[in-house]
Parts: C-alpha cells; sequence; structure tokens
C-alpha cells in the first residue's frame, strides 16, 4: 500500500530520498513553500499525509503552516515535520501543536520510512471511521472569506496591504506593518502566548506583536495548556468566547495551577454585553479589550503589564 504523501520544505535531498528510496511505500507529489501552491497541491492530489522537510526555512513559511493545517484537518490528513532538533524545535515553538509527527535528526531513509508507515498504520486505524474515536476539528475556510476577514483585521490593525504579489502570508491577502519597531534583543523579549479559537486572528496578532515580543498560538484551551506545561510565558492573549473551554473557564485553570497562577491574561472578545463584561471583570484579568482590538490599546495594554 502507498500513502499519497504532499511534501515540501528546503531540504532537498530528504525529498529526492522520498521519490528515490521510499517509492514503495509513499506516492508522492512535492511543492514549493508558497502558501497558494500548497493548498492547490492539497486540494487536486488529496494527499493522506503531508511531510515538510525543514531546512533553514523562514519564520514567515512555518507561521504560515498554522492554516496550512487548518485546512488539512478537513481531510483528516496528518501533517509530519522532518528535521534537525533546533529547526524542529524552532517550529513547535513558533507553531504550537500543528505537528501530528516529529522525526528529528539523526534519521535514515529507511528509518524515516519505517516511522512513517508505522504511525500512518496507527493514525489510519484511529482516525478510520470509528465515531467513538476523537477527531480534529473540521475548519473549511474559501478565498473569499480569508480576503475578507483579513481586510477587515488589517483595517482594525492599522496594517496596510502588501502590493508586492510574492507576499508573506498568500498572494494578495499578503500585509505588512506600518511604521515596524525595531527588533529587541533576544535576551530582552518577553514572550507573548495568544489563545483564539480564529487561525486568522492568530496570524494578525502573531504579525504585529513579533517586532517586540516572541509569540506563540494556540487554537484552543487545551493546546494553550499543553503548552503551558512545556513552556512559560509572560502574558496571556485569551480569546473570551470559544468552542469547548472558553475563556473564563480556561483562565481558572491558569489560577489553580501553581505555574501559571500568576501569569497575566488579557481577554479578548467581541462580546459587548454590560453584564458580560462585567462577569469577565470579576475573574481579575489583568485587561479587557474589545474585538476589533484596538492597536494602540493593545499596545499600553502589553506595555503596562510586562513592558
Amino acid at each position: 500500500m502507498k500513502y499519497k504523501t504532499l511534501i515540501t520544505g528546503k531540504n532537498t535531498p530528504l525529498i529526492d530520498d522520498f521519490f528515490i528510496q521510499m517509492d514503495d511505500s509513499f506516492e508522492v507529489i512535492s511543492t514549493s513553500s508558497r502558501f497558494n501552491d500548497i493548498t492547490r497541491h492539497m486540494k487536486y492530489f488529496k494527499p493522506e499525509l503531508l511531510v515538510y522537510c525543514l531546512n533553514n526555512e523562514t519564520r514567515e513559511n512555518m507561521n504560515q503552516m498554522i492554516h496550512v493545517k487548518n485546512i488539512l484537518r478537513k481531510s483528516g490528513a496528518p501533517f509530519v515535520v522532518i528535521g534537525a532538533k533546533n529547526e524542529c524545535d524552532e517550529f513547535e515553538r513558533l507553531t504550537v501543536d500543528v505537528a501530528n509527527l516529529t522525526i528529528v535528526k539523526p534519521y535514515t531513509s529507511a528509518s524515516i520510512q519505517e516511522e512513517l508507515k508505522k504511525f500512518m498504520e496507527e493514525w489510519q486505524l484511529y482516525h478510520g471511521g470509528s465515531d467513538s474515536k476523537p477527531r480534529e476539528p473540521e475548519i473549511s475556510i474559501s478565498e473569499k472569506d480569508v480576503e475578507a476577514k483579513l481586510a477587515e483585521l488589517r483595517e482594525a490593525f492599522h496594517i496596510e496591504k502588501e502590493p508586492d504579489t510574492h507576499s508573506k502570508f498568500s498572494g494578495s491577502a499578503g500585509f505588512q506593518m506600518k511604521h515596524a519597531a525595531p527588533v529587541a534583543s533576544a535576551s530582552q523579549r518577553m514572550h507573548i502566548l495568544v489563545v483564539d479559537d480564529d487561525p486568522l486572528m492568530l496570524k494578525m496578532l502573531k504579525e504585529q506583536l513579533r517586532e517586540d515580543y516572541d509569540v506563540a498560538t494556540a487554537v484552543s484551551g487545551k493546546i494553550a495548556m499543553k503548552f503551558l506545561e512545556r513552556k512559560k510565558t509572560n502574558l496571556i492573549l485569551l480569546d473570551y468566547e470559544m468552542p469547548g473551554e472558553n475563556g473564563p473557564e480556561i483562565l481558572e485553570k491558569l489560577r489553580a495551577d501553581e505555574a501559571t497562577k500568576d501569569v497575566p491574561v488579557i481577554f479578548l472578545t467581541g462580546v459587548s454585553d454590560r453584564d458580560k463584561i462585567q462577569e469577565a471583570l470579576a475573574l481579575k484579568p489583568q485587561s479587557y479589550l474589545l474585538k476589533p482590538v484596538d492597536h494602540e490599546k493593545l499596545k499600553n495594554a502589553i506595555t503596562k503589564i510586562i513592558g
């Protein structure tokens, strides 16, 4: 049995190995790292597996894999990352749980093939149709929806659309910051965790804040709590309303955990109802900002809390 595999990344020797050394296990098609190229291949090839072969990848390319994964969820195909430990760690830090499997050097073509075959057998058994088994949520976003949402967020955050067709993310939907501040040195940078079920909001906030802070994102409270089991953050931007666990429930968990009870939290929400706001404030977050979030208000709130 061959698994239909879409492969991307800059590790050309490894990609060649998939075509030459692993041809008996994988029906492989490769794609560039451009977002539109990846999504078109996903649409027409319909892969059972997506493999990202890391080799000096840009942060922009890594960041866009959050959105690739959200589209990939609809088909139920897993996302696999292969690379050196430092690159795999950086990918995890930037994207938080996008990868379903990470294979770290040293490895051989034979060991990769064996590990992927075993993983795919278990994945298909686990996700192969039993309604009693948990599945990843399906998210379907059309090109028109993406463009409209980014336009709305650009206006809210005072972000210019890029004239360049080779944008950071996805063609005409790209954007750039106005008057970007110089990047602080690594030793001075604080860390922010953004928790929101809207991938486009995560992308926009991350792009806005990354000049001054190290930023990680999570599309659910479950992923955020898993991240905080392994790593620390200086501030959490928390969406108030999310499917599953909402913002208040997540905040209660944070306050009940000795490791996170003192981490400052800013609620971000579209809820403008007075009673809802009072409920949120009763939980004593450090701040509460309404969506669409005003750029200056967010910047000032963060600066007052962590500098």
